[in-house]
């Protein structure tokens, strides 16, 4: 699927744990609501956010009005990280997804931790790794997998991390993995009748996910 960033679709280890509890105590904390634009492409890369609680996704615009998901972040994920330490401008807009609450990691506060705490520059090369694996995998997803096969791998990857009851449209499921949302419709018709999954108002139910697993290869 086209998620990237997912630090916490592992177990944490206890030093990362202690370094998250860290940030969210020393870093800014912002509530952002359904729809609310966190960062646009272009913007300055001078920190970067920890969520606390809730998802954003990461999104480009075309100017046809065509829009890309690279991404949807939950709990515990990083973000923002690549711009910070390349020096580039930010190169996707993030938006929340639902209320999300988000912790602000300002330069001072990396720069101190970097100097004084060597698990937290393990932790930024394990999300930076995470995302260069994300990109190889959505090179080759886009070139060989039908859209059952992304759609299925989506919902299990998703349910895998933040649980069997995702917050997630028709219309955004399509957007992450690149097809129409009359298409998604009619992939997740398959799953619905297969009994791997219930569709809902404004989100989808995993209910079988090692059959929906397989499924997904």
């Amino acid at each position: 699927m086209q998620r990237t960033y997912q630090l916490s679709e592992i177990s944490p280890t206890r030093a990362e744990g202690e370094l998250a509890a860290l940030l969210l105590r020393e870093g800014r904390r912002h509530r952002f609501a359904d729809g609310t634009l966190v960062q646009q492409q272009g913007d300055e890369g001078d920190g970067f956010w920890l969520i606390e609680s809730g998802t954003v996704s990461l999104r480009r615009f075309a100017a046809d009005g065509g829009v890309t998901v690279y991404g949807i972040l939950g709990s515990g994920d990083l973000f923002g990280e690549l711009a910070y330490f390349v020096g580039v401008p930010r190169q996707v807009d993030v938006v929340a997804d639902g209320e999300a609450v988000l912790v602000r990691i300002d330069s001072a506060l990396i720069e101190r931790l970097l100097a004084h705490e060597p698990d937290f520059a393990r932790w930024l090369l394990k999300s930076l790794a995470y995302q260069l694996r994300s990109a190889i995998d959505r090179i080759d997803r886009d070139r060989s997998q039908s859209a059952e096969l992304r759609i299925a791998r989506a919902l299990a990857d998703m349910a895998r991390r933040d649980g069997p009851v995702l917050a997630l449209t028709q219309q955004a499921l399509g957007d992450i993995v690149g097809v129409s949302r009359i298409t998604a419709g009619q992939v997740l018709g398959k799953l619905v009748r297969a009994g791997l999954v219930r569709s809902e108002y404004r989100r989808m139910v995993v209910l079988d996910l090692p059959a929906l697993s397989a499924r997904a290869g």
